[in-house]
């Protein structure tokens, strides 16, 4: 009876402690899933406002240099920075993927730079930052 008593409370202390361990382990990766959205949010809000901010000052070289009557050097200058904008937002979209920690990807619901700014217009709407 000893022996079987001291067989149940091992196998109880054990199958304790693989759940406690499994339970723990799911609690951590559940709060880690948070904080990595919540910063990923964090970041495409940066990367939003950064955006906005260098078109708007873009677009105010490109206003300047028209009113001084070069209107064909402005085209140019702003055909120039719509090229390079599209470029550096296509090469932001994909650097934030491809670093984007890979046990999290599941978050991720965009592949391009309009399902970013989707996402970026959920997360305003929800309130989620």
């Amino acid at each position: 009876m000893n022996e079987s008593l001291l067989l149940v409370v091992c196998l109880g202390f054990s199958a304790g402690y693989i759940f406690k361990t499994l339970m723990y382990g799911f609690k951590t990766f559940s709060v880690t899933a948070a904080f990595v959205q919540k910063i990923g949010y964090q970041a495409l809000i940066l990367l939003a406002t950064s955006v906005y901010k260098m078109s708007y000052i873009d677009q105010m070289c490109a206003l300047e240099l028209e009113k001084t009557g070069n209107t064909e050097e402005a085209k140019k200058l702003r055909l120039d920075h719509q090229r390079q904008f599209d470029d550096w937002k296509e090469e932001i979209v994909e650097e934030y993927i491809e670093n984007y920690p890979t046990d999290f990807k599941w978050q991720l619901e965009f592949d391009d730079w309009k399902g970013m700014m989707n996402e970026l217009t959920d997360i305003y709407k929800e309130k989620k930052v």
